[in-house]
C-alpha cells in the first residue's frame, strides 16, 4: 500500500502569494505585450483567435472528463496517480477524435461562426486541445502536493512562451496563425508537475487495472461533473462564439481583446485563488475540522477587497485607457470592458470557492447551475442578435446574466459547505 503522506505545513496566505507571484508577472509579460500585438494583429484576426479560443477551451475542459478535480480527494498518492493517468489518457482520446472530425466539420463551422480562416488552421486545434487538457490535469496534481511555488513559477513560464511566440511571429507576418500558435505554445511551456521532485512520472506507474479502479471510484466527476464543467465553460466560450456569428469577427475581435486583457488577469488571480482554495479545503475536509463555511466566506469577502478597485477603474475610464494603451482602433473594446466591470467581478470572487461543490462531491448541484448560467449568457447575446438590438445591448444583457448566475452559485456553496460542518461537528462531538 502506498504511504500517504501528512499534510505538509503551509499557510494559506504564503500559498497564495507564491502562485499569485508568478501569476503576476506571467500576466505582467501578457498584459506588456498586448499594445505590441494589437499593433501587430487587427481586429478581424483577434476575431479569429476568439473563435479559436473558445472552441478549444470547451474541448479541453470536456478531454479530462473533469477528473482533475478528482487528484486532490484520495487519501493516498497511488489512487491519485491512477486518476491523473486516467484523465490524460481521455485528454488523448479527445484530441485524436477531434482531429478526426476536423476533415468533415471544420469548413461549415467556421463559415457559420463568420470566421472562414478556421478551417485552415484546424490542425492546431487538437494538438492545442492535448496541451491544455493536460496543463489542467498537471495543474491539479500541483495542488494535490501543494506545490505553490511551483505553480508560480509555471505561470510565469507561460506568460513568456505565450507572448513571445505571438510577437515573434507577429514581426515575421505570420497572420493569425501566429496567435493561434502561440496559445499551445504557452501552455507547453508551463507543464510543471511532470519531471518535477513530486511529479507525476516520478511516481510509480498505478497499473490499467488501478486506473480503471480509479474511473468506478470517481465515476460521478466524468458522469456528472464533467457535463457540470463543459456546460460552464460553454457559458463563457458560447456568447463569444454567438458574438462572432451574429456581429462579425471584427467585434468578435474587440470583445476577444477585452476578455483577455481584462478576464484574463482576473482569471489567473483567481485560478491561484482556486489552486490554493481547493489544496487548503481539500486538507481540511480530510481532517474534518467543521470550518469550511468560514472558509468559503473568507475567501470570498477578501478576494472582493482585491477586485473592487480595478472593477471601479474601468467603470470610470474604460474606453480611454484601452485607447491609450492599445491604440485608436481599441477603444470600443473599453467600452466593452465599463459595460462587463461589474461581471468581472463576481467572477473573480466567486469561482475560486466554486470549487466546494466538487470537493463536497454535489455534482448535481454544479451540472444544474450550469446549465442555467448557460442558458443566461448564451440567450441574451442570441436574442439581441435575433431582434438586431445594438452590442452594446447584448454586452449589457450578457453583464447581468453573469451576475446572477455567480450569487447563485454563491449561496449554492455556502449553504453546502455549512451542510458539510455540521455533519463534521456531529461526528467529531
Amino acid at each position: 500500500m502506498t504511504r500517504t503522506r501528512p499534510p505538509r505545513a503551509a499557510s494559506v496566505s504564503g500559498g497564495l502569494a507564491s502562485i499569485v507571484g508568478g501569476s503576476v508577472a506571467g500576466q505582467g509579460v501578457v498584459v506588456v505585450g498586448y499594445p505590441l500585438l494589437t499593433r501587430l494583429y487587427d481586429p478581424a484576426e483577434f476575431g479569429l483567435l476568439t473563435v479559436f479560443t473558445s472552441i478549444v477551451g470547451i474541448l479541453a475542459v470536456l478531454s479530462t472528463a473533469s477528473l482533475e478535480t478528482a487528484i486532490p480527494i484520495p487519501g493516498e498518492d497511488r489512487e491519485a496517480t491512477a486518476v491523473a493517468w486516467a484523465g490524460i489518457g481521455f485528454v488523448v482520446l479527445t484530441a485524436l477524435v477531434t482531429g478526426a472530425l476536423g476533415w468533415v466539420v471544420a469548413a461549415p463551422l467556421g463559415r457559420l461562426l463568420g470566421v472562414p480562416a478556421l478551417a485552415g488552421f484546424w490542425w492546431l486545434v487538437p494538438l492545442t486541445v492535448l496541451a491544455l487538457g493536460i496543463y489542467q490535469l498537471l495543474s491539479d496534481w500541483m495542488v494535490r502536493e501543494r506545490s505553490y511555488p511551483a505553480l508560480g513559477r509555471r505561470n510565469l513560464f507561460q506568460g513568456v512562451g505565450q507572448v513571445s511566440t505571438q510577437a515573434a511571429l507577429g514581426c515575421a507576418g505570420a497572420g493569425a496563425g501566429g496567435l493561434l500558435l502561440g496559445l499551445g505554445v504557452g501552455r507547453l511551456c508551463a507543464m510543471g508537475g511532470l519531471l518535477s521532485h513530486r511529479g507525476l512520472l516520478r511516481q510509480p506507474w498505478p497499473g490499467l487495472a488501478s486506473v480503471r479502479a480509479a474511473v468506478r471510484r470517481f465515476r460521478r466527476f466524468p458522469l456528472l461533473a464533467a457535463p457540470s464543467t463543459l456546460l460552464n465553460s460553454a457559458g463563457l466560450d458560447i456568447p463569444m462564439l454567438i458574438t462572432s456569428a451574429v456581429y462579425g469577427d471584427a467585434r468578435a475581435g474587440l470583445l476577444g481583446l477585452t476578455v483577455r486583457v481584462v478576464g484574463t488577469p482576473s482569471a489567473i488571480i483567481g485560478q491561484a485563488a482556486y489552486q490554493v482554495f481547493t489544496g487548503e479545503s481539500g486538507a481540511r475536509l480530510r481532517r474534518a475540522d467543521g470550518q469550511l463555511g468560514f472558509a468559503v466566506r473568507g475567501a470570498a469577502l477578501r478576494l472582493c477587497a482585491v477586485g473592487l478597485l480595478p472593477a471601479v477603474a474601468l467603470v470610470a475610464a474604460g474606453p480611454q485607457l484601452f485607447g491609450l494603451v492599445f491604440g485608436q482602433r481599441w477603444i470600443e473594446a473599453g467600452d466593452y470592458a465599463r459595460l462587463l466591470a461589474v461581471a468581472y467581478l463576481a467572477q473573480f470572487v466567486v469561482t475560486p470557492v466554486g470549487s466546494t461543490l466538487a470537493l463536497l462531491e454535489r455534482q448535481g448541484q454544479q451540472l444544474g447551475w450550469a446549465a442555467l448560467r448557460l442558458t443566461l449568457t448564451a440567450g441574451c447575446p442570441l436574442v439581441c442578435g435575433i431582434v438586431h438590438a445594438p452590442i452594446k445591448t447584448a454586452i449589457i444583457g450578457l453583464c447581468c446574466a453573469h451576475v446572477l448566475s455567480y450569487l447563485l452559485l454563491y449561496a449554492l456553496c455556502v449553504r453546502a459547505a455549512d451542510a458539510s460542518d455540521r455533519t463534521d461537528r456531529v461526528r467529531s462531538g
